[in-house]
């Protein structure tokens, strides 16, 4: 045996050493350097939260925020995120700044940070599981194939404090449970919860049942001595109790601490609204108020997924899933908001049924039921934030950990202690396998060239703009590159349109920031490859010149004007434009999501005063228009206004208005175009088809060839020109001779049908 070849006095360090062994694999496996290759929710979280690690800082009197934009006056305005502990962030920070200016370094200097605190949580849970289980080699089972789940290892690396530090934080505080439980060791205890609690507010979940469970404790050892007389001297003769009064102490110095952390950052957010807001209306407590359940509205939109039976077969699927390890998991685990499977629900329930059952035999039924509890304990009294971000499951580590340690338990008393090895290493193997195959999940080398891509352009960007000029970033621009970054990391304090969509011409701006390369002396980035800096002054009057020489090919009343200009197709829209509300860039109305309409650039540069609320109204011009009750805003506060369409809208079209006065003193009703009919919930939105007839079909790439043209088929989004006062794209063409085109609009559905609005043709060949 290879065993019993190790030394004696090695032995007892040489799981310790193999769990090290498997940790350094996720280094190893991790994604390259300064990248966030993940898919959804993981890339944005870390990008926000490096970028409100990076705004850290005592000018602004350690203000956690995401974002520091300029208003029409000049004013800072920021977007605080104070809802969470300012520990983790503070390691952030200190992470990043030997790093400078050097985003790339900075993302990878905060991802070791988080490696390093996901591996010291699996030491620290190790060092637990040895005290619990009086066995080494089963505590290095247990806690390799707890953090082998998928929840684990696909957040370990993201940056989000809610998970990666606060999950150190929670084992840091189990780790001091045990020690007290097992020596009285109180002192250590109440510093590694408190300095938990400045990682993340999960430890109250862990800490609650503890100090319940342990209260009950103490007054079931007290009720079973000798009692005195009353039930006063009962009282008393308890409370007095060493151990009894430990739990109280506990209970009660944890709150007022995390008390002291929380109203800390919620003064500084109150300055930084210099008082203005009422406290109700900060940032962080509305936050807390929708995390507790107490907004009625987002109550009423989440309704089905909130209702009790649907949100517990969820839990009993994260579970499961943080439960199994990622490499044997039967369960598709690469989209992070994919349905949940049966099987898994299943596989959750039974696996949480097993806990139970175990823990009516197991030693220590105090601290495991503790571990067992915290997840529950955070997911049930803060649903309304957990059912959306199951990120959150890895607060239920302790069911996997107090499983498999009962399991192999069981396992040794009817094998010996011979088969531990084998299961320990078949443990670290499967960890290995998880850690390599998760490694690879998300990675994608076109999303790389992108990212690399943009970061480059927004340092380009930033070496161009120079303090004290502003940019107008649309809101879209506020994430890119799959969320790799922060726009507010690269220009803080000189974003402005900070709130879309607000016409940008009512604020006064040097620069702004779009995804389209035009060919007009106000682009300044032509060799960025992504993300393209253009100067305010004369941009509109260019884009409107370049228009005006370029060659009108197909006309459409009512919908778009196609130009050519060279090597590109230039689409204006006609819609409305000569009106003093618009439509924003909207396609179409699909019932259940949004449509806004705002008051036009003309209408800003006239100014206006005096407005009355808005009005919708659904209908047709030849049925007759009715007002959509209850659908305005107030024009007094708004310059925009919004209507979600319901089912009842589908088929009609709608319409919407507002009465202001100008600044001659005119009385104007400022109402838009109708728009197209309201589509169904299942229209998933609306496309433009561009098909290229070549001069010579070889010149086509060869799944084409076969259909006679190409198709470039896009969406009009990608390819708006900004700041315009007329919704304009332009599309290049390929570099091979082209015959003619066919372009128009179509709406596509869900299930993959389509209908075409317009559509027109011109030959260039004749």
């Amino acid at each position: 045996m290879i065993f019993k070849k190790v030394k004696p006095s090695f032995r007892p360090s040489l799981p310790l050493l193999l769990l090290l062994s498997a940790l350094s694999t996720v280094f190893l496996f991790g994604n390259d350097r300064g990248q966030f290759y993940r898919p959804g929710f993981h890339n944005t979280l870390s990008a926000y939260q490096l970028v409100v690690a990076a705004n850290l800082s005592p000018e602004h009197n350690l203000l956690m925020f995401h974002n520091q934009t300029l208003d029409k006056d000049g004013t800072p305005s920021y977007a605080p995120y104070n809802r969470f502990p300012l520990g983790g962030y503070a390691l952030i920070k200190l992470a990043i700044l030997p790093f400078g200016n050097d985003f790339s370094a900075r993302i990878h200097a905060a991802r070791v940070v988080f490696l390093l605190f996901f591996a010291g949580s699996a030491v620290l849970a190790y060092l637990s599981l040895c005290r619990l289980t009086a066995n080494r080699w089963i505590a290095l089972t247990a806690t390799l194939l707890a953090f082998s789940s998928y929840y684990l290892l696909y957040y370990n690396d993201m940056l989000a404090t809610e998970n990666g530090l606060s999950l150190f934080g929670v084992l840091l505080t189990v780790h001091g449970m045990v020690l007290f439980v097992q020596e009285g060791r109180f002192r250590q205890l109440l510093i590694k919860a408190c300095a938990a609690l400045l990682l993340g507010w999960h430890v109250y979940a862990l800490l609650l049942p503890f100090i319940v469970l342990g209260l009950l404790r103490e007054l079931n050892r007290a009720r079973r001595l000798s009692a005195p007389p009353s039930l006063a001297g009962r009282i008393k003769r308890c409370v007095a109790a060493p151990p009894f009064s430990r739990y109280l102490t506990l209970g009660v110095v944890t709150l007022l601490f995390g008390m002291a952390v929380l109203f800390f950052n919620q003064g500084n957010e109150y300055r930084a609204f210099d008082g203005e807001v009422p406290l109700t209306e900060l940032p962080t407590v509305k936050s807390i108020t929708y995390r507790l359940g107490a907004d009625d509205e987002f109550n009423e939109r989440y309704a089905e997924a909130l209702a009790w039976e649907n949100f517990l077969e969820n839990q009993f699927y994260h579970i499961a899933r943080a439960t199994l390890p990622f490499y044997v998991s039967p369960f598709d685990n690469t989209d992070i908001y994919e349905d949940k499977d049966y099987l898994g629900v299943i596989i959750g329930a039974l696996a949480s049924s097993v806990v139970v059952l175990g823990l009516l035999v197991a030693r220590y039924k105090m601290l495991l039921a503790t571990l067992v509890l915290s997840g529950f304990c955070w997911a049930l009294p803060m649903r309304h934030h957990v059912f959306m971000h199951d990120y959150e499951s890895v607060f239920y580590i302790g069911v996997p950990l107090v499983l498999f340690s009962i399991g192999l338990l069981c396992l040794r008393r009817l094998f010996g202690d011979r088969l531990l090895v084998g299961l320990s290493a078949a443990a670290l193997l499967i960890f290995v396998l998880s850690s390599f195959q998760m490694g690879r999940v998300g990675h994608d080398q076109q999303a790389s060239e992108f990212q690399e891509a943009v970061v480059a352009d927004f340092e380009h960007i930033r070496t161009i703009t120079e303090a004290g000029q502003s940019v107008f970033v649309p809101i879209s621009y506020r994430w890119f590159a799959g969320g790799g970054g922060g726009v507010n990391y690269y220009l803080a304090g000189r974003m402005i349109g900070r709130s879309w969509p607000v016409w940008p011409d009512s604020f006064a701006y040097d620069f702004f920031i779009s995804r389209q390369r035009v060919a007009v002396p106000a682009l300044l980035t032509p060799e960025n490859r992504q993300i393209f800096l253009y100067r305010q002054r004369g941009y509109s009057a260019q884009i409107d010149e370049m228009i005006q020489e370029s060659e009108l090919v197909i006309r459409r009343d009512g919908y778009f004007d196609v130009y050519r200009n060279g090597n590109s197709l230039i689409y204006v829209g006609r819609q409305g434009e000569d009106r003093a509300a618009q439509f924003i860039r909207q396609d179409i109305p699909i019932a259940g999501k949004p449509f806004y309409v705002a008051l036009s650039p003309a209408a800003h540069r006239a100014g206006f005063t005096d407005r009355s609320p808005w009005q919708w109204e659904r209908g047709g011009d030849a049925e007759g228009w009715t007002n959509v009750s209850g659908s305005g805003r107030p024009g007094s506060t708004y310059e925009y206004t919004l209507y979600t369409p319901t089912t009842a809208d589908v088929g009609q079209q709608l319409r919407a208005y507002v009465d202001y006065t100008d600044s001659r003193g005119n009385r104007i009703k400022a109402m838009t175009v109708p728009s197209l009919p309201v589509q169904p919930s299942s229209t998933a939105g609306m496309r433009f088809f561009l098909h290229l007839i070549p001069v010579d079909v070889d010149d086509l790439p060869d799944h084409r060839k076969r259909h006679g043209f190409d198709t470039l088929d896009f969406r009009f989004k990608d390819y708006d020109l900004l700041l315009t006062e007329r919704p304009v794209a332009v599309r290049e063409l390929p570099a091979y001779d082209i015959a003619g085109i066919r372009t128009g609009q179509y709406l596509v559905r869900e299930d993959g049908s389509y209908t075409h609005l317009w559509e027109g043709e011109v030959r260039f060949d004749e």
